[in-house]
């Protein structure tokens, strides 16, 4: 009887699909620190949203005043994880800017940056410095701003627009930062020496627009841009370790927590889905969401939750996902295949899906061969996982 209440009492509060509408096209999504509540922003939005289980509720707009200007069209937006009461947003016009969330005055804007001369295309508070901010932008030029001081004190300079930056997870390295660039350039930064790169790759083709360090490998760093190519790469050799082909332009990639193969990644045009690769599997997504109606502009998942991600796309919803709800394309394939030698002799090979087993035969001109059986067995991380995410 105790383990059935237990077991009720768990089930009854797991979290479940859920989305809301946010009243306008979305450009960017951040989780808080402590994962109970989502900002999303964009060009006429810009709220925080609680998260329940299987609801959003509406805490603040940021949007407030009459005289709103381009500073809120919002192209990217940060949630501090060190004072999870400080956010940033980056702008069409090239202002930064920062909101306390602990002021009581109906507006929660802080302070307002105007040193990039065009669009900021990202902006990233550092995890345990929450005083420094550290921003990209078409103009070229990557910005730490403190705010103690309320002024950029750090200026990295390149000869191509930024499209992504990003800290190292500090307990990797405490000073260093990457950032991508439209000429499919990646580069390795300390931000102890704004003269020159430490390290600089040429990644892919084209542009690259996301960049993504994994949280548990201090060497693996994800990239993906205009070519539809998800990369890994070694970030102290330079040596691409896996590539994955999509079907679109990538817009956005996110590691996977507690699962270190698996990344997360949404398309810039043309796909509306969410796809998550296994990077040991290249060819087909391991699971994909397709809630959205129209291009998903923004990912991330629950930090303390490997089966829940959060998207919002510019048809205006913001959703949970959850991974018992995922499609699996993998079980969509045909698990059978068919080919001949050169002498004539031709072998079958099917899968048994109640057995688990693979059964390989072989036909000659002469005689058939008896059926060998492989036995298939599940990777133990996904067997020893509770069934409700089978995964």
């Amino acid at each position: 009887i105790y383990l059935m209440y237990v077991y009720v009492t768990v089930s009854s509060s797991s979290p479940r699909t859920a989305h809301m509408c946010c009243d306008g096209p979305l450009n960017a999504i951040d989780l808080s620190k402590d994962n109970n509540y989502v900002v999303v922003a964009g060009r006429s939005v810009f709220k925080i949203f609680a998260i329940d289980d299987d609801m959003f509720e509406e805490r603040y707009n940021l949007r407030v005043g009459k005289n709103l200007s381009l500073n809120y069209a919002c192209v990217d937006v940060a949630w501090s994880q060190a004072e999870d009461h400080l956010l940033a947003s980056a702008a069409t016009n090239g202002k930064v800017l920062v909101f306390d969330l602990n002021k009581f005055t109906k507006s929660k804007q802080e302070l307002v940056f105007d040193d990039h001369t065009r669009t900021v295309n990202r902006v990233r508070f550092h995890e345990n410095e929450p005083q420094l901010l550290l921003s990209g932008s078409q103009d070229g030029t990557m910005r730490i701003f403190d705010l103690r001081k309320k002024a950029c004190s750090t200026l990295f300079k390149t000869a191509s627009s930024i499209r992504d930056v990003q800290w190292c997870p500090p307990r990797f390295n405490d000073f260093f930062f990457a950032s991508a660039d439209e000429s499919g350039g990646l580069q390795m930064w300390d931000m102890r020496r704004p003269d020159r790169a430490e390290k600089q790759i040429t990644a892919h083709s084209g542009p690259i627009f996301t960049l993504d360090y994994h949280p548990e490998d201090r060497n693996w760093l994800a990239t993906a841009g205009r070519d539809k190519m998800i990369k890994v790469w070694n970030s102290q050799t330079g040596q691409c370790l896996h590539s994955i082909q999509t079907i679109a332009s990538v817009a956005k990639i996110r590691w996977r927590p507690q699962r270190r193969f698996c990344i997360a990644s949404c398309s810039l045009v043309v796909d509306n889905s969410i796809y998550v690769w296994d990077i040991r599997r290249p060819y087909v997504p391991f699971a994909s969401f397709e809630k959205h109606k129209d291009v998903t502009t923004g990912i991330i998942w629950r930090r303390d939750d490997p089966h829940v991600i959060y998207s919002c796309s510019r048809d205006q919803y913001l959703y949970q996902h959850i991974f018992i709800d995922a499609h699996r394309p993998a079980n969509k394939l045909v698990p059978s295949g068919i080919d001949m030698n050169v002498t004539g002799g031709i072998a079958m090979a099917m899968m048994e899906k109640q057995e688990k087993t693979v059964c390989f035969k072989t036909w000659c001109k002469s005689s058939v061969f008896s059926p060998g059986r492989f036995s298939v067995a599940a990777p133990p991380r996904y067997r020893d996982l509770p069934p409700r995410y089978q995964d």
